[in-house]
């Protein structure tokens, strides 16, 4: 069962143990601080990030460049995907 999707800029700190926390935030600050995290997946061992997603440092962490898909499951995996664009016309 698939958690419900957050859309954000993703930060991802990777903690000493191994694991990884993933902020979900409203947006970056000048200096790529997260501003107004609203989801956090805390300690996860398998944090799948798409190939097409840009990745930055900031900070201590890292950072999407673009608004992202944040989706948890119940087996403890994090995805982290691009955000579909040029979908085209819903109705033709």
């Amino acid at each position: 069962m698939s958690l419900p999707t957050d859309r954000g800029i993703a930060f991802i700190l990777n903690n000493a143990d191994g694991t990884r926390n993933v902020y979900v935030a409203a947006a970056a600050s000048a200096s790529n601080a997260p501003q107004d995290v609203f989801a956090m997946h805390l300690k996860q061992k398998n944090v799948k990030v798409d190939p097409a997603v840009t990745l930055i440092p900031a900070g201590t962490m890292s950072r999407t460049t673009e608004v992202v898909h944040v989706t948890g499951d119940s087996n403890g995996q994090v995805f982290v995907q691009s955000h579909a664009k040029n979908l085209g016309p819903m109705i033709k």
